[in-house]
């Protein structure tokens, strides 16, 4: 067999092997790849990098604090996503807290309730929830920072939005299925 007919050949299979092993879907308006039945979010991902090198490239996440439990913060946060509602609240655990400038981002775990990031303001009243800016539950099939930021950009101030560009949710917190 010449070099050719060889090239024909294994483009060809290729191109079986991978047509009977790939597809893409439509879920929720927008498309994913699928490999035997294993879900890709490959334009989640890529823009997901593309944010990271942005991001390390421009400094704009230089403002973003991670808060500890020994800030001020921490405390109001937790009291304020306690009271949210109550009483299945009453068992929120924050697993990260991060504050740019008035705003923060904490990612909440309970007891009997699906795990959630929340967005918060400081305001002449206090820290309080922004109106609509919760994330519950998981994303499948979708990327996990991609969706929540996605989602909680809708529901906030472009104020908050380098917070929300700049940090993570935690791996494995929202991916179940």
């Amino acid at each position: 067999m010449n070099k050719t007919t060889a090239s024909c050949a294994l483009l060809v299979s290729l191109t079986l092997i991978l047509a009977s092993h790939v597809e893409t879907q439509v879920i929720d308006g927008e498309r994913i790849v699928v490999v035997d039945a294993v879900y890709f979010d490959l334009r989640g991902y890529l823009q997901e990098r593309t944010t990271n090198l942005i991001n390390l490239a421009t400094a704009q996440c230089n403002t973003v604090e991670y808060l500890s439990t020994s800030n001020s913060d921490y405390s109001k946060t937790l009291k304020a996503i306690q009271e949210y509602s109550p009483p299945d609240s009453n068992s929120a655990k924050i697993v990260e807290l991060a504050r740019d400038d008035e705003w923060l981002w904490a990612e909440v775990i309970f007891n009997q309730l699906e795990p959630v990031v929340v967005l918060l303001k400081h305001t002449p009243n206090g820290l309080t929830i922004w109106d609509g800016a919760i994330w519950s539950g998981p994303t499948h099939p979708w990327r996990v920072k991609n969706t929540i930021e996605k989602y909680l950009k809708t529901k906030s101030p472009p104020a908050s939005h380098r917070l929300l560009e700049c940090v993570a949710p935690s791996p494995g917190v929202f991916t179940k299925r």
